[in-house]
């Protein structure tokens, strides 16, 4: 499969790369730093803003699915990288026929608001991070508007610890709380779910 990723070069990007081509895949990386990357085989790196239309056709060209990495900063708080780099990426997308769609989104967005604690809730979405989740929180609905193959994947709280290889989803309230998930987890659920019906135009929260 030919797969574009967007925000290659986080720690959970850099995740998705490597579990990727480790796989066979052929991967596209599209970064504002191409020496942030290691070229390897199997891989194009593609250097250019997410605001530039054409490093978006190249990114985007012959690709059979993307996957988004990108986050925000929270002390940046007017910075809305989802929901804008999905804005620009989305008409390139529609020019080279792309349907499916996997990105990182949050727990706490939309409907999982409501099952975090009082903290969390008030403090940590509702203060620290609030910039942040309105800014998954367009993203999806930017993706719920569209008529791709999309899934968005709210992620608890994320770590660098061994990947498990086992993890909860679940988009049915069963998941009460958030709890942690290992980026390298998070990176195999999201390469599955490319070739995985299930959680298409749907939103599962993953922790363990």
């Amino acid at each position: 499969m030919n797969i574009t990723i967007l925000g290659p070069t986080g720690r959970t990007g850099r995740e998705l790369v490597d579990q990727a081509l480790d796989a066979g895949h052929r991967v596209t990386a599209l970064t504002r730093d191409e020496s942030a990357l290691i070229l390897r085989e199997r891989l194009t790196i593609v250097a250019g803003s997410l605001s530039d239309s054409r490093a978006l056709d190249c990114a985007f060209a012959g690709s059979d699915a993307v996957l988004c990495a990108l986050g925000g900063r929270p002390w940046r708080r007017r910075e809305r990288v989802c929901s804008t780099a999905l804005r620009h990426a989305l008409p390139s997308i529609a020019k080279h026929r792309i349907r499916r769609i996997v990105a990182i989104s949050t727990f706490g967005a939309g409907e999982t608001r409501a099952q975090l604690g009082w903290i969390a809730r008030s403090l940590l979405f509702g203060m620290l991070l609030r910039s942040e989740l309105k800014d998954k929180e367009a993203m999806e609905a930017q993706l719920a508007a569209s008529d791709l193959q999309w899934t968005t994947v709210r992620v608890g709280v994320l770590t660098d610890d061994a990947p498990r290889g086992r993890w909860r989803a679940a988009d049915d309230g069963s998941i009460g709380a958030m709890g942690e998930i290992a980026r390298a987890d998070v990176a195999a659920f999201m390469l599955a779910a490319l070739r995985d019906n299930t959680w298409i135009r749907r939103s599962p929260s993953l922790m363990y």
